[in-house]
């Protein structure tokens, strides 16, 4: 079985290892953002992590493709929390998708950043048992368009606010706190920081099923090599 899953492993991360280096080192998955500051503070006990504490996060906003500013794309928002011990993180990564039963499991363009819903598209077991999404709503003002310049101009005029919340498979909603985002970080994308959901997750809880977690980590190992370079010994994962 291990020898099974190590070539599973291997076919899913050949593709993802081409398309990076075909386009030069580029991230496969969501190759334009920008990256910013702020806070998350988780107001249910089925998180693992400290309630009503906020924690500073890095952020990374995203185009999944990068169409032509107007146009819609897969939105993402991938938060980096830090964990303990120090220097091990959580890496959430939101996309933009529905919230019914399927379309919260499959990536969908939105038409700009106040439209976006956002979601883990996988859920996460907490504690081994409790299986739900990780949904994220912007809450004020948000940018119509898909354009990365106005969310700049954006964020220069006030927070970046979510509110997250959690759905069960039987889509029960609640509420489960609040990301604010402060400050832009500039810098260009290939020095904003990468993001692996499977390496990276709290004690406690993981992605579910974990066939699939185990698929999804051969796409990001295929994209992380293809980037090579300095890039690929500087990060412990890709963006997504």
């Amino acid at each position: 079985m291990e020898l099974l899953g190590g070539a599973r492993s291997a076919l899913v991360r050949a593709p993802f290892h081409a398309a990076a280096a075909v386009r030069g080192g580029v991230r496969v998955f969501h190759p334009h953002g920008l990256t910013a500051a702020g806070h998350i503070e988780f107001d249910s006990a089925w998180w693992t992590l400290p309630i009503h504490t906020p924690i500073s996060v890095v952020a990374r906003l995203s185009g999944g493709v990068g169409t032509p500013s107007g146009l819609p794309d897969v939105l993402g928002l991938a938060l980096k929390v830090p964990l303990d011990p120090p220097g091990t993180e959580w890496d959430l990564l939101l996309a933009s998708a529905g919230t019914s039963a399927w379309t919260r499991m499959v990536p969908f363009p939105s038409i700009g950043w106040r439209s976006a819903r956002y979601s883990s598209l996988m859920p996460y077991s907490s504690r081994g048992t409790d299986t739900r999404w990780v949904l994220a709503t912007p809450i004020g003002p948000h940018p119509a368009t898909t354009s990365l310049h106005a969310l700049v101009q954006a964020m220069g005029e006030a927070p970046l606010r979510f509110r997250l919340e959690l759905i069960s498979g039987s889509g029960s909603f609640t509420p489960a706190g609040h990301v604010m985002l402060t400050q832009i970080r500039d810098a260009p994308d290939d020095e904003q920081p990468s993001f692996d959901p499977v390496l990276h997750q709290p004690p406690e809880m993981a992605l579910r099923p974990a066939w699939l977690a185990g698929v999804r980590a051969g796409a990001y190992s295929g994209s992380r090599q293809g980037r090579g370079g300095a890039e690929g010994a500087r990060t412990q994962g890709t963006v997504g």
